[in-house]
């Protein structure tokens, strides 16, 4: 970790969203905030992070009771760390109406275990409520991400939509149980509009006025790739023609150091 800072910071890259993806080690935390003072880095957080000693699909929707107890302490053990290191945002993800293992991360899901809808709704706004003023009390500003669909657990799950918050109309229904800041990963939305067979363009029209965090990453409609921006990425166009370019933005790109310095020039780009 220390290393990838290190390059990021030597790029001029000194705004960094911590996520999923980082392996533990007892050291971590001292070296981020080592690596923060060092290269003034600013530092926001997203989801899995810090890493777990032994990993755990985070849902705060979970009707397993085990799992919704060890969400709810993980994104306490997060909050303390980002007071520990002045760090202003957290976001998290919504929840799932199924119980996802570790090992199906990122793979075809079993769906094997499906929770009751209203219960897992009300779990949830009772946890990210909590949450919220646990963040409030701590100088922090917690926001709520948009979650992605892929056709390939769609099929799986007989064509039921198992996620929550994924387009625009659960978007209106969480709203009427829930006031959130409203995070949009608009390479989920890519994907998701794809799985539904909806206008992804207008879904970004109508939630465009509720976005107050962005985060963008190019992908085939397929499945959630984040791969580099690109100028024919829908995100990439969406996002120059549809949303305010003042709000907040996170680059949430893979591929090379080159390919996401080429990736945040293409956003910075001013197009008449």
């Amino acid at each position: 970790m220390k290393n990838i800072l290190k390059k990021y910071a030597e790029a001029g890259i000194r705004d960094i969203e911590l996520s999923g993806g980082t392996e533990f080690y007892p050291e971590l935390e001292d070296d981020m905030l080592q690596m923060k003072q060092e290269y003034n880095l600013n530092y926001i957080c997203h989801a899995y992070f810090p890493p777990q000693e032994k990993d755990i699909v985070i849902n705060l929707a979970s009707c397993n009771d085990e799992i919704y107890e060890a969400s709810i302490k993980h994104y306490e053990k997060c909050i303390h760390f980002l007071k520990r290191a002045g760090c202003p945002v957290l976001s998290v993800h919504a929840g799932f109406f199924t119980e996802i293992l570790p090992h199906e991360v990122g793979r075809e899901l079993s769906g094997r275990v499906i929770y009751e809808r209203e219960e897992a709704v009300e779990r949830f706004c009772a946890a990210y409520t909590y949450l919220d003023r646990l963040c409030t009390e701590n100088g922090i500003k917690l926001y709520l991400e948009n979650n992605v669909l892929n056709r390939k657990n769609y099929d799986a799950f007989g064509k039921k939509n198992l996620f929550m918050l994924t387009d625009y109309e659960a978007f209106l229904q969480l709203r009427e149980k829930l006031s959130f800041r409203f995070l949009l990963d608009l390479g989920h939305l890519h994907v998701t509009s794809y799985t539904l067979e909806l206008d992804f363009q207008e879904q970004c029209r109508k939630l465009e006025p509720h976005v107050r965090w962005l985060h963008i990453s190019h992908n085939d409609g397929i499945a959630d790739q984040h791969r580099p921006l690109c100028e024919d990425s829908a995100t990439l166009y969406a996002y120059r023609k549809i949303f305010d370019r003042h709000l907040p933005v996170t680059l949430e790109t893979g591929g090379s150091l080159e390919e996401i310095l080429a990736s945040r020039r293409l956003l910075e780009e001013e197009i008449i």
